[in-house]
């Protein structure tokens, strides 16, 4: 079965680039685009990983995350990995989001290569089998 991610992003742009990057590496990958329609996906499905862009009009990406790990434990599982994303560097948003352990804090532009081991190692360690 083919491991979901969820990608959190207002940008279009990026949240398709994500999405095919992450299918054509062989996992399942959804897209919103704020807050509340990520809410509204965990409400619905279980996902084995959330990347998150931490800068979003309205609710940001560490408060997106902190109300998805409330969804999670709401429903008795354990919290999802979470790889946070940034194009701002900003160190109290950055400090918040450390708090959170998310797998990994990356600055916009990242490395792909990267970017895919980190997921990689993220859903192994979390042996998720949703």
């Amino acid at each position: 079965m083919k491991k979901k991610v969820l990608v959190i992003d207002d940008e279009e742009i990026l949240t398709k680039s994500f999405s095919a990057l992450l299918e054509r590496s062989g996992y399942e990958t959804y897209t919103v685009k704020n807050s509340q329609d990520a809410e509204a996906m965990f409400e619905e499905e279980d996902f084995d990983l959330v990347i998150s862009d931490v800068r979003m009009p309205g609710k940001n990406g560490v408060e997106t995350v902190k109300q998805i790990q409330n969804i999670v434990r709401s429903k008795k599982k354990f919290p999802v990995p979470v790889i946070f994303v940034t194009g701002f560097a900003d160190q109290e948003i950055e400090a918040e989001a450390k708090r959170l352990n998310p797998v990994a804090y990356l600055q916009k532009p990242f490395d792909v290569a990267e970017l895919l081991n980190v997921v990689k190692k993220a859903i192994q360690d979390s042996g998720s089998d949703a």
